[in-house]
């Protein structure tokens, strides 16, 4: 079973229009979707055919609604409910110039037991299962969360996880199968400006000598490239298109890989599966779903070493 956490659930409304600071905003169109990067996975996944059980926290009227959402696409959710507080939700505006402006909630704190809980659950997986940790970490929960969930995994459990900065770096040291940090979190992660598939090729291993076993590197419209634990090195080319809206598509990839990488049985066709599913999302309004992403393999590029 493939399981996803996320820690800091959301709705996500997205609208269309210009933004002008000061002036009051009339929405004509808009709709409504549960969010969060691990949610995301999970959405894609569901639609792929592929069954797992999304996990995380959710808290109030929005969490109760984040569930419902995600029972009506198919999905299993099982949320530790937060005694306080409502889950967040985040407004996305698309601008005509095709520019995104995205005002995000911090979110409800989680109290010490109530992590503990998501600790002990994820404790209870079996070999086999695959983890998915995705997204940020709220106020309340420490830094390294990801590093203590990743501690309380038994043996045998594959575990991904897509996060950035000190949630990222703390979570590398417990030797994660895959991380998927895209350019902008890896220049962030080394503070530095990277420069050509060798610079990213040089951050990456920078990142695997922390601990990292394989690491996908998400490159936007130019593609990604992956990092196995053996060496290999491999880039795969993201098809042509125009972009709607860049939410999402990271999560997209991880789902696309995981599916892929079940159909293949290797990394190599995971990112192939993940560069189309990734752009298939990132040509649409909202989590691409399984004909776009089919849609998008077609004219995606081969995975080639480099």
């Amino acid at each position: 079973m493939i399981y996803t956490v996320t820690l800091n659930p959301c709705i996500d409304w997205h609208a269309a229009g210009p933004v002008t600071p000061g002036t009051v905003h009339r929405f004509a169109e808009g709709f409504l979707a549960p969010g969060g990067k691990g949610v995301n996975v999970s959405l894609l996944l569901r639609d792929l055919g592929v069954e797992n059980i999304a996990l995380g926290f959710a808290a109030g009227f929005t969490g109760r609604e984040i569930v419902r959402l995600l029972e009506e696409a198919g999905c299993t959710a099982e949320f530790i409910f937060l005694r306080q507080g409502f889950s967040r939700i985040n407004l996305n505006i698309t601008e005509p110039s095709g520019s995104e402006t995205a005002f995000n909630g911090a979110g409800p704190a989680v109290a010490p037991d109530e992590a503990e809980r998501l600790l002990d659950r994820v404790s209870a997986l079996v070999p086999g299962d695959q983890l998915v940790l995705a997204g940020s970490v709220p106020p309340s929960l420490p830094r390294d969360i990801y590093a203590r969930l990743l501690d309380r995994v038994p043996a045998g459990v594959n575990t991904v996880v897509d996060t950035a900065g000190a949630p990222l770096r703390a979570a590398v040291q417990r030797h994660p199968f895959l991380v998927k940090p895209n350019l902008q979190e890896l220049e962030e992660l080394f503070q530095a400006q990277i420069t050509g598939l060798e610079g990213v090729c040089q951050c990456a291993q920078a990142l695997q000598e922390e601990g990292a076993r394989n690491i996908i590197v998400s490159m936007g419209a130019r593609g990604a490239l992956l990092l196995t634990e053996e060496g290999k090195r491999f880039f795969c080319r993201a098809p042509r298109g125009a972009a709607v809206s860049t939410v999402g598509a990271g999560d997209s990839l991880v789902a696309g890989f995981l599916y892929g990488s079940r159909l293949h049985g290797t990394l190599e066709g995971g990112l192939r599966w993940g560069v189309a599913a990734g752009a298939a999302t990132a040509f649409t309004r909202g989590i691409a779903g399984k004909e776009q992403v089919f849609a998008a393999l077609r004219e995606t590029g081969n995975v080639h070493p480099v």
